[in-house]
């Protein structure tokens, strides 16, 4: 059987010329229990690292292959890269009260330039990032003003200087490292589900690919393997102004043809017509506007009732309240004046009968003068007075005083005949006020009664006319509607745009899935075929075995994930994307992938490696399946723990 000329064949990566190392590879991960102990130091390398926690079938030992540290590995490595959240809140609660004073730190080589990030094991504000030989100089150095928290603007500006001002409008330039290092270093909560899945949120990471959508995410991948070009994005961006615009019309159109019908609808109910009626007149039926038009000349022709006359009511019950007001003046005046004079009356009595005159007797007992006996005035003298008393002259005076007193009784006494007169006259003005006061409340009535009557036909005439008008209105209304084109000339030649750089970048995509399906051929047995599409519906990676079409179970979906990220570090060691050639894998085996298979992906790495004397990538892999045994090595397996005892775990203790 003749060879297959065109069959896929996997390529070992080459680096330009002159690079003699990656531009981005972690050297050291080291945690310490605090400044001046160190619990755990992680020597990296170039090229493939393992991280390897040995299974049952490996170890030969009842230690389980998990809980030993292996994602809390990545999460560190994660972190000194840059991630805000190392671990769960829950967890990072554990460590910090076993490690109130510990901290991690990495050495990190970016174009040969070491710089070291120290992050704190407990509450965090303590992380620095700062250009040292080595973790300990930086520890010792300690935070200084002026140093950065967070690795991010470094790499932003060495591997995304184009990528930072071309991002979507959900990425800001300051989150372009956080979303790239999240595929990098993709969540091993995700389990390789998808091409877009890298970050979950039970993580806790606070990344920004944690929120981000399916299309922010793709156009970030696109940019990363220089398969978006600025006209493409300037398509992309008018055809969602467009089609957010066509949203806009197609919502207002709806919202006013609702408000239309609602509008007929109401004027249909006000005046009693059938749903069948127009607005217009029509041989068999009078239209609406002319319902409307009869309605309003019946209303108003209403008559308005003529409210009484309260007015004169009211005059007269005030001119009666006048006579009521004089005729009881009246009479406090001639109740004053009786009082008056009988008090007169009482005081010439009282003075009359102050010189004690016994009329009956016919003799003065006590002088007026001296009230002395006038019998014994008269006999011995008096002792106190140089006149005589005169007896006579007394009682005339007496005499008097008692007449003006009988005078002024019987005037007081005319008085209270006056003032009982007028007590008569104002009894005799109660029964008209009372008459008065039920005409004036029965025309108030009368009034209310009128004006709610008047209000009640100017309310019909208003309703009247404003049904007319609103008829008009909803005539005028669906005189002028059109109906709206299912699209526009401006959008579909935004799409043809679209299309044609989905076309250009076609090409960037085609490099892409020439390694990938080289690294497919290489890894999986012969048949499998692969392909990657970019199409409107995102980007789609598959294999299919030839002749069975495609094929999916759960240990192939997460293969083809993997493959996918290895062809992006291969174009990333070639520099043909823009991207670090670092990648970070977290137990990619799934459960029912084949052994062997398993094995070919350590293999695979080590031929990019072994190609060269120095690799221009970093590729860590953590795993409880053992890798081929060549590998088996201090060189290549950079960390092994166990689950137990407790010292094998990575914090060496328990937490």
């Amino acid at each position: 059987m003749a060879a297959d000329l065109f069959a896929p064949i996997m390529r070992i990566p080459v680096a330009p010329a002159g690079r003699s190392g990656p531009r981005l590879w972690v050297r050291r991960l080291a945690i310490f229990s605090d400044p001046n102990n160190i619990i755990r130091d992680v020597p990296l390398k170039p090229g493939l690292n393992i991280v390897w926690t040995p299974d049952m079938s490996s170890s030969g030992r009842r230690a389980l292959a998990h809980g030993s540290g292996k994602t809390t590995f990545c999460r560190l490595l994660r972190a000194c890269l840059g991630e805000h959240g190392y671990t769960t809140d829950t967890q990072r609660s554990r460590i910090f009260a076993d490690l109130p004073n510990g901290l991690f730190a990495a050495e990190i080589l970016i174009d040969g330039v070491c710089w070291v990030a120290v992050r704190p094991l407990g509450l965090p504000g303590g992380e620095f990032v700062a250009q040292a030989a080595s973790i300990e100089e930086a520890i010792v150095r300690g935070r200084r003003d002026g140093d950065q928290a967070f690795i991010d603007p470094v790499l932003i500006e060495t591997f995304f200087p184009m990528i930072a001002g071309a991002t979507p409008p959900e990425v800001s330039r300051e989150q372009v490292w956080d979303v790239l290092r999240a595929w990098l270093t993709r969540d091993q909560e995700c389990r390789l589900a998808d091409t877009l899945a890298w970050r979950s949120p039970q993580t806790q990471s606070r990344s920004r690919a944690q929120v981000l959508g399916e299309t922010a995410k793709l156009t970030m991948v696109r940019l990363a393997l220089r398969a978006l070009d600025a006209e493409e994005q300037m398509a992309a961006l008018r055809e969602r102004e467009l089609v957010a615009t066509a949203e806009d019309e197609r919502r207002r159109q709806a919202y006013q043809q609702q408000r239309y019908l609602d509008g007929l609808k109401v004027v249909r109910a006000a005046l009693s017509a059938d749903d069948e009626i127009g607005f217009d007149d029509t041989i068999d039926q009078t239209g609406l506007v002319s319902l409307a038009e009869a309605a309003l000349a019946e209303a108003m022709r209403a008559d308005l009732p003529r409210p009484p006359d309260v007015g004169s009511i009211f005059a007269r019950l005030n001119a009666l309240n006048e006579e009521r007001r004089a005729l009881e003046a009246g009479q406090q005046a001639a109740a004053k004046e009786a009082d008056v004079k009988r008090g007169e009356a009482e005081r010439y009595r009282a003075e009359a009968n102050l010189g004690e005159i016994d009329i009956t007797q016919g003799r003065v007992r006590v002088c007026p003068i001296c009230r002395v006996s006038v019998d014994e005035t008269l006999a011995n003298g008096c002792g106190i007075s140089l006149e005589r008393c005169d007896l006579a002259v007394l009682k005339a005076t007496i005499a008097d005083k008692l007449v003006k007193a009988a005078q002024l009784a019987g005037e007081a006494d005319n008085a209270v005949l006056e003032a009982n007169r007028f007590e008569a006259l104002i009894n005799q003005l109660s029964p008209r006020q009372q008459a008065l006061e039920a005409d004036a409340k029965s025309a108030d009535a009368v009034s209310r009664a009128a004006q709610a009557a008047a209000k009640d036909v100017q309310d019909r005439i208003y309703r009247a006319r404003r049904i007319l008008d609103d008829l008009r209105s909803l005539r005028e209304v669906e005189a002028a509607a059109k109906p709206a084109p299912p699209s526009t000339a401006a959008l579909d030649a935004v799409r043809a745009q679209l299309e044609a750089g989905r076309s250009r970048a076609r090409a960037a995509i085609r490099n892409l899935e020439e390694r990938y399906q080289g690294i497919m051929a290489a890894w999986l047995p012969d048949g499998v075929e692969g392909t990657v599409k970019l199409d409107g519906n995102g980007l789609k990676v598959d294999a299919q075995f030839a002749g069975r079409g495609e094929v999916s179970t759960a240990a192939l979906d997460s293969l083809k994930i993997v493959a996918f990220d290895l062809a992006a570090l291969h174009m990333a060691i070639e520099e043909k994307a823009d991207l670090p050639a670092f990648l970070v894998h977290d137990s990619p085996r799934e459960a029912d992938l084949d052994g062997q298979l398993y094995e070919r992906l350590f293999s695979l790495l080590y031929q990019w490696e072994e190609s060269v004397e120095t690799p221009c990538f970093q590729y860590i892999v953590t795993t409880t399946t053992a890798p081929p045994l060549n590998l088996q090595t201090d060189r290549h397996v950079r960390l092994r723990m166990s689950s137990t005892p407790a010292e094998m775990r990575l914090f060496g203790m328990d937490l």
